[in-house]
């Protein structure tokens, strides 16, 4: 009952946060004047913020583009190609499990990337209802598409190789860190559980940041208000990004031209969507006067997910700070062409 309410009170901050934008969208149009100037701010100590034409390369999901998402197979293709593909950043989603395991995974049940159904006999299967050992009879790359097939469907038991069965975080952190060489990796990691499971995630996964000085290395993100402001009243320490509200609240002093300040962010960075994850842009927040008034109040634009080239170059130039996407080296190839 507990979690239903609390499944609940988050949909309502979405439907409330969806009419705070009603009179925005109203009025809206194509933010942002074409011809703004780029603004530089050398006076920022957030580490975030990047020089201009040089936006962080963010593997979104691990790569997704390119071996099933969040699974150590991504990793270690990330990993294979560093010397060939530049990735700054590593981006994954974590949820707990019923035996509290921090494990990888995006969506709330385990039925798209995997043979949950199959496996538990029922449909929408929430990850918070099974534990680790139950997840590691599943295959994780079964819904993987690559060049127009299905590389890892159908494969069973001991068919299905260690690097796609279901990763813990831990596990994921210590391979990049032990594998990476000189490279230091970015991390951006999402907790996409809510609620009570929410809070125990931030736990877990501080847990995890700590005992490995990770503490300057992670931005660390949930779009759900009461498990951001969990993670503010307990553990300030640890960077992160703006959840749906605070998101909406920053668009809407920015278009009013109002003073963020007012409301003291404490977020360093926003993760927003741009082109057909904005509905084709109808609501336009790649626009350089936007990321100017973001860097003047400190905070980093990190957009998701670009997986075409012309986006990439229309961000780069107007001053993006981190292109999330699934396909790095199409990312890499677009930005070095703004040079």
């Amino acid at each position: 009952m507990t979690t239903v309410f609390l499944t609940l009170k988050n949909i309502f901050h979405g439907i409330v946060a969806i009419f705070m934008l009603i009179p925005i969208l109203l009025t809206m149009g194509e933010a942002g004047d074409p011809n703004t100037p780029v603004e530089s701010y050398p006076e920022s100590d957030n580490p975030y913020i990047a020089e201009y034409l040089d936006p962080d390369i963010s593997a979104h999901r691990s790569g997704a583009g390119l071996a099933p998402q969040n699974t150590l197979m991504a990793f270690e293709n990330i990993i294979a190609t560093a010397d060939t593909i530049n990735v700054d950043t590593i981006e994954f989603d974590v949820q707990i499990t019923n035996d509290g395991e921090l494990v990888l995974l995006h969506d709330l049940t385990l039925d798209g990337t995997s043979n949950a159904e199959e496996v538990f006999g029922r449909k929408n299967v929430f990850v918070s209802s099974v534990t680790f050992e139950e997840t590691q009879e599943l295959n994780m790359g079964e819904n993987f598409k690559g060049d127009g097939s299905y590389p890892y469907r159908d494969l069973r038991g001991d068919e299905i190789p260690y690097n796609l069965r279901m990763v813990t975080c831990d596990t994921v952190i210590d391979y990049i860190e032990a594998n990476c060489g000189e490279k230091e990796y970015k991390y951006v990691i999402e907790i996409k559980s809510i609620g009570i499971s929410g809070r125990k995630a931030v736990d877990k996964l501080y847990s995890i940041i700590t005992e490995r000085n990770l503490e300057d290395k992670v931005i660390w993100s949930t779009f759900a208000p009461d498990v951001s402001s969990y993670m503010v009243k307990n553990y300030p320490e640890i960077s992160r990004t703006a959840d749906a509200v605070e998101a909406i609240q920053f668009y809407f002093y920015y278009r009013m031209g109002w003073n963020l300040q007012d409301v003291n962010p404490t977020y360093i960075a926003l993760q927003i969507p741009y082109g057909e994850n904005a509905l084709d842009n109808l609501i336009n927040l790649g626009n350089t006067e936007m990321i100017n008034y973001a860097h003047k109040n400190n905070i980093s634009l990190q957009y998701w997910t670009i997986n075409n080239a012309e986006d990439v170059v229309h961000l780069t130039k107007n001053g993006a700070d981190c292109i999330m996407t699934d396909y790095p080296q199409m990312a890499n190839e677009a930005v070095q062409s703004c040079k």
